[in-house]
């Protein structure tokens, strides 16, 4: 597992675009897991504590088996949750 600490808040971006980018949660952190059981320790510590977060998946090749894949996921912790924007209007 990797944790990387953000020292600000990025830009948007076209996949944040549905949220309000004024008054936007700035991230705690972001860690890349490899197991699914410890992706949902994660989000029910960020349900617990009320924070809000972000799960992306991807798919990598093992070094040592280049013919096959598995799926990783990255998860950011936010200091409070999103605040979505309703298009509908």
């Amino acid at each position: 597992m990797t944790v990387d600490f953000a020292a600000e808040t990025p830009g948007e971006t076209t996949a944040e675009a549905s949220f309000e980018t004024s008054g936007e949660p700035s991230t705690i952190y972001t860690v890349y897991l490899s197991a699914a059981d410890e992706l949902v320790e994660h989000i029910r510590a960020a349900d617990v504590l009320n924070l809000g977060f972000r799960v992306e998946s991807y798919l990598v090749s093992p070094d040592d088996a280049p013919d096959t894949t598995q799926t990783e996921f990255e998860f950011t912790l936010f200091s409070e949750l999103p605040v979505r924007v309703d298009e509908r209007d």
